[in-house]
């Protein structure tokens, strides 16, 4: 008793099996006895065989279980992809008389065994110089393998309009079935959608080789392997090096789709390929907004969606989000800032314009056909407080009632605040919020997948029986080690505020100190190496293990021989043999937590400080240069960290003119922040301790846990 198979995206393919023969048409549709072996053809051209199956692909043209670096493999599925136009599946492969004839004429040269993958490039370049085509090299024909192997397929450079008469331009990739439909997984950056940036110029077949080659080196090299690129739009360094994250910004295609999510990667005006002006106000919002509404009527989309991303990805979901195009269920701003002020551009009001000057590069080095609407850094560099510009960009989470699954990382600075500000302010009785590591591009991706996947069945399928895990705290135990904390709320339910007082005699006590004032004085300049840089103050070795997690902050009396000073705040633990502990996931010197202040924004808002968490106005109304050598108070935010402290540690508090800390070996904080000490002369900066002064750090000290798995779900 035969049975009805599909040939996935092939039309024209001869079969047969048994009694059984045709053509696949385009319905993809063939007969097959099951348990009997169907072969396939083009014309007299055996390209192989396989035992029958409901679904099949260029994959099964050899017994199951080939890897796709077999070379018979590979060189049949070049054949077939090579009688494509399209770089993916955008349009099924036909193989029709013409094209019939011409594989015929060269049969006596196709050897689809030759060991070496490189014998079929002659022959190839022939029947597609006659068909009017182009080869696809041997890495693009790997990485379409890949996907097949892994359950799913891409379509290249879709073009979804968008109300003005334009378009942008796309990548979907989709599970391998066929008629399904599916929720539909969107993102949106300025940084390109193809690995790991950008996108090739569709003009250009050496172009488009060079990024297929840029994918197949990623997947099939290991971590830490540099890959050639074809030209400086690709990042390169450490972005190139990794092998956590496909795309910068944007969720991996290998963790989602095979899990029957349609996932649609956009590049909006101005971003590789699209053509258009970057940064148009507004513009890109209403395009995201556009592709949104234009997912949910395609054929392959059962009509809900979710927004996802990290870091500008992620920023990008919240006005969309707010607008609510049709079929939006529900969004994923995975580590994100909220407020452009506070948490990209001044944190601390102090600017970020070193990290910005190399991001604005690379945007530019991304996608070099355009141009920006506005020079981003010369707009910054004009914009010292904040303003109602700023206010106008920042995400107005209170306005946003659909579900949204939240995450900030510790340390980075930069997405390191705003997850909590929206937690906080969301609308929406559906957040779930992550605190996670510094390097949290990989992590949605891998260590949060499932997580994420749960919250997306949730509000995407209607799973009904999932628990979701509302909070989640990534605990740094040091030494590259954590476990995965599981809470109900943040701040995290039996949270106490301890206060720590800087004493007169250099040390941390949990009594304040009640003798005669006593000056730390540092330079405004960074120390050099090996040098210490500002002022220390130890406290007595942990009697006991101690938790902390959730804000933390600090409480200072300064003074200083110029206008103004920077006030960098960093915590760390200090071993028993007076070690730095390493609390970074790869090992490296990080501290526990860490914050920033210009002294002279120290002007609070009552309003919106919380205990745990001042909150500065930053206007310029309340701008308030130091006076020579006259003690003001400062309360300097530590963003959100989490970390435990063993018994016989020691907690280090640091203030200093700037982030660096040569004294602690192996410590190298991203050059992201123009510092005032930097800029200007050398002058004196003085901590005051004493019972005249106020002088503490406040740290969030949570419940211990002990006998944890180190598990995420």
């Amino acid at each position: 008793m035969s049975e009805q198979g599909i040939f996935l995206d092939i039309v024209g393919l001869s079969y047969r099996c048994g009694a059984h023969s045709g053509i696949i048409a385009s319905d993809y549709k063939f007969a097959y006895e099951p348990g009997h072996a169907v072969t396939f053809a083009i014309g007299s051209l055996l390209l192989g065989e396989s035992v029958g199956k409901p679904l099949m692909t260029v994959s099964d043209l050899l017994p199951e279980g080939t890897p796709i670096s077999d070379p018979k493999l590979i060189n049949r599925a070049r054949l077939l992809y090579s009688l494509s136009p399209a770089q993916g599946f955008e349009q099924p492969i036909t193989i029709d008389t013409r094209v019939s004839n011409v594989i015929a004429s060269y049969a006596s040269e196709i050897n689809l065994d030759a060991p070496n993958v490189s014998d079929l490039d002659v022959v190839l370049l022939k029947i597609c110089g006659e068909l009017k085509l182009s080869p696809k090299t041997v890495a693009h024909t790997r990485n379409h393998l890949r996907r097949a192997a892994a359950g799913f397929k891409v379509m290249r450079d879709i073009q979804i309009p968008v109300r003005d008469g334009s378009f942008i331009f796309a990548d979907v990739y989709l599970p391998l079935t066929h008629g399904k439909r599916y929720p539909v997984l969107l993102s949106c950056t300025i940084y390109g959608r193809r690995i790991m940036c950008s996108g090739p110029n569709l003009e250009d077949e050496n172009d488009i080789a060079a990024f297929e080659k840029v994918e197949d080196d990623w997947h099939s090299t290991p971590d830490g392997t540099e890959i050639e690129v074809p030209d400086n739009r690709i990042w390169t360094g450490d972005w190139i090096r990794q092998r956590g994250f496909e795309n910068i910004a944007t969720f991996n295609t290998y963790s989602y789709v095979p899990n029957g999510f349609a996932m649609v990667k956009i590049d909006p005006r101005g971003v590789s390929q699209t053509p258009g002006v970057r940064g148009v106000p507004g513009q890109i919002e209403t395009d995201f907004f556009d592709a949104v509404e234009w997912a949910a009527e395609q054929s392959w989309s059962n009509g809900n969606s979710a927004l996802v991303g990290s870091s500008y990805g992620a920023n990008l979901e919240w006005p969309v989000a707010r607008m609510k195009p049709k079929g939006l269920k529900c969004f994923v701003p995975y580590a994100t800032d909220t407020d452009i002020y506070r948490e990209a551009t001044y944190p601390g009001g102090i600017p970020n314009s070193l990290y910005l000057a190399d991001w604005f590069d690379r945007v530019r080095r991304a996608s070099p056909k355009w141009t920006e609407h506005f020079d981003l850094l010369k707009f910054v560099s004009q914009q010292p407080f904040d303003n109602d510009l700023f206010r106008s960009l920042s995400m107005r989470p209170e306005e946003i009632d659909l579900p949204c699954f939240l995450a900030g990382a510790q340390i980075f600075i930069i997405h390191g605040r705003g997850a909590y500000e929206a937690f906080r302010d969301l609308r929406s009785e559906h957040k779930y919020l992550q605190l996670v590591d510094r390097d949290y591009y990989p992590w949605p991706s891998h260590e949060a997948t499932g997580k994420i996947i749960q919250f997306l069945d949730r509000y995407l399928r209607g799973v009904d029986y999932v628990n979701l895990e509302r909070v989640g705290v990534q605990m740094r135990l040091g030494n590259s080690k954590w476990y995965w904390r599981k809470e109900m709320d943040f701040p995290l339910p039996g949270t106490q505020y301890i206060k720590w007082y800087l004493r007169a005699d250099g040390s941390l006590s949990p009594s304040p100190e009640h003798g005669p004032s006593q000056k730390f004085e540092y330079s405004t300049k960074a120390g050099s190496s090996g040098q210490k840089c500002g002022a220390s103050f130890h406290s007595l070795p942990f009697e006991e293990d101690v938790e902390f997690a959730g804000h933390f902050s600090a409480t200072l009396s300064i003074s200083s021989s110029m206008p103004d000073a920077d006030v960098v705040v960093t915590l760390w633990a200090v071993d028993e043999q007076g070690h730095i502990v390493r609390y970074g996931s790869k090992g490296e010197p990080e501290p526990l937590a860490k914050g920033f202040l210009r002294a002279s924004h120290r002007k609070l808002d009552p309003t919106k400080s919380r205990p745990e968490r001042p909150w500065h106005t930053h206007k310029q109304d309340d701008y308030a240069p130091l006076i020579q050598d006259e003690v003001v108070v400062v309360d300097v935010e530590i963003f959100p960290a989490a970390g435990r402290l063993q018994q016989g540690w020691r907690l280090r508090l640091d203030v200093a003119p700037a982030e660096v800390q040569p004294d602690v070996i192996g410590y190298n904080p991203l050059p992201m922040r123009s510092f005032y000490g930097e800029q200007h002369e050398e002058g004196t900066n003085v901590v005051h301790v004493g019972q005249d002064h106020l002088g503490y750090v406040t740290c969030p000290l949570v419940p211990l846990k002990q006998g944890y798995h180190n598990v995420m779900l």
